[in-house]
């Protein structure tokens, strides 16, 4: 009799210990998730670190396209230091071969499709109508860029 006891005891014990290892698991896969999916927003004006560059984006144009549906946003940053801008992207939208253009009396030249050096650039990309907008720059960082809405 007490050998029944003993096992049911260890069975209680065990199934008790394997619930708490479970739902530990359970937890600290949840928080490392949560942890690394962390994304920080920026607002425009707000140098944001990458790597050795230092990017600012100074402000952004929005401008309809043919399609009612598909808005351009052209985006001025200045950049310090060197960095490869063919990685910085607009949630929803792909990048667009960029040109020279003036944003608030100042002068942006092309973005270059590889490695740039610091100045400044305006680069474009396709964004959603009427959907908030963000420049993703690295892993971690994005940039509010507004709200894409051309009005006619």
């Amino acid at each position: 009799m007490e050998d029944a006891k003993k096992k049911r005891l260890v069975r209680h014990i065990l199934l008790i210990l394997g619930t708490l290892i479970v739902v530990g698991a359970v937890v600290l896969i949840v928080w490392l998730v949560d942890k690394n999916d962390v994304a920080v927003t920026h607002a425009m004006g707000e140098p944001v670190q990458t790597g050795r560059a230092e990017i600012t984006v100074d402000g952004v144009v929005f401008s309809a396209s043919r399609e009612q549906d598909i808005v351009t946003a052209q985006v001025f940053i200045t950049l310090e230091g060197k960095a490869d801008l063919s990685r910085l992207q607009v949630a929803g939208g792909e990048y667009l071969e960029s040109a020279p253009a003036v944003f608030k009396g100042e002068e942006y030249a092309a973005a270059p499709q590889g490695k740039a050096e610091s100045g400044k650039y305006a680069l474009t990309f396709t964004a959603v109508a009427k959907a908030d907008a963000y420049l993703y720059i690295g892993k971690k960082d994005k940039v509010f860029l507004g709200t894409a809405i051309v009005l006619k």
